[in-house]
């Protein structure tokens, strides 16, 4: 089996209290059979609290209370299953946000998804990243579709490295190399697409107004100079390209990942001193909808 992960990973740690932006706050949190089983078991009064603010229909989950926050999460946003149960007690959807797994037969790739501030922090203003991959030595079949996947990825990272070439180049290059081209690009259109979509944040909402009135820059390709685009293009081409199901697939998936920084540096010149909350915004938005994504894909 090889497993693949961004180097960051490794330096990933919940920010608990200090984050901005809880994921305790505003997501429905579903709760595994294994962590149900814990939870019932769980005597006292936090016991009796477990019972009445959990769901136990077909998919158990937490009940929101005030505000869309955990019941659990406490007036310093802090877990009281964790500061009471331990760390071992967090069912497997807060145990692995924002952790995402693409997994085919020999492969397993993980990553952090940006919809976590922390997480943008680490890719954006951290060290450049790389990919990291171990294999444990098995024999076992691979998925072939998958690894010419992994293969033609390591292509295009290697194109868009090209430090010779302006980035809006780069990213056409490396879309040339599927029979792809830059996606047409007119900030009020897409934005007045992207308002038809579900959204969930009102912030997202007055972000798509903007652009929706930004004009069209003549900055924008000496913008996209700044590393964090071509960090941020590499990252989506990770998360995104490995999952296409064919080559037309895969050809749209790289166009939504030239789209992504187009739009997010058109916000940024727009709105400077938002950067980090645009791309958070959009990764929450987009890429955690795969209704949106999927409509943003047919598109292209």
């Amino acid at each position: 089996m090889i497993r693949v992960r961004p180097s960051f990973a490794d330096r990933f740690a919940c920010t608990a209290s200090r984050c901005a932006h809880s994921c305790c706050i505003g997501w429905e949190i579903d709760i595994d059979p294994a962590s149900r089983a814990l939870y019932a078991s769980v005597g006292g009064e936090l016991g009796k609290e477990l019972a009445e603010k959990i769901s136990v229909g077909d998919e158990p989950h937490f009940l929101l209370g005030a505000d869309e926050r955990c019941p659990f999460l406490n007036e310093q946003n802090l877990c009281r299953l964790i500061l009471s149960l331990g760390e071992d007690a967090l069912c497997d959807v807060c145990a692995e946000h924002p952790r995402f797994y693409n997994c085919f037969p020999g492969r397993e790739e993980m990553g952090l998804g940006l919809c976590c501030e922390e997480v943008v922090r680490l890719l954006v203003h951290g060290e450049d990243f790389m990919l990291l991959a171990e294999d444990d030595g098995g024999d076992e079949s691979r998925d072939e579709w998958a690894e010419s996947l992994a293969a033609l990825r390591a292509e295009l990272f290697a194109i868009v490295r090209r430090g010779e070439w302006s980035f809006l180049c780069r990213m056409d290059a490396a879309l040339s190399r599927l029979g792809a081209e830059l996606p047409a690009f007119r900030a009020p259109e897409w934005a007045r697409f992207l308002l038809t979509l579900e959204r969930m944040d009102e912030c997202w909402t007055q972000e798509l107004a903007l652009l929706a009135s930004a004009p069209e820059s003549a900055e924008l390709e000496s913008a996209l100079e700044a590393p964090r685009y071509e960090r941020i293009f590499r990252y989506l081409l990770y998360r995104h390209l490995i999952t296409a199901e064919d080559e037309a697939d895969a050809r749209r998936r790289l166009r939504f990942c030239a789209l992504t920084v187009l739009l997010l540096c058109t916000l940024d010149l727009a709105e400077a001193g938002w950067e980090d909350e645009h791309l958070r915004l959009w990764s929450a938005e987009i890429e955690y909808s795969d209704e949106n994504l999927r409509k943003i894909c047919e598109m292209l």
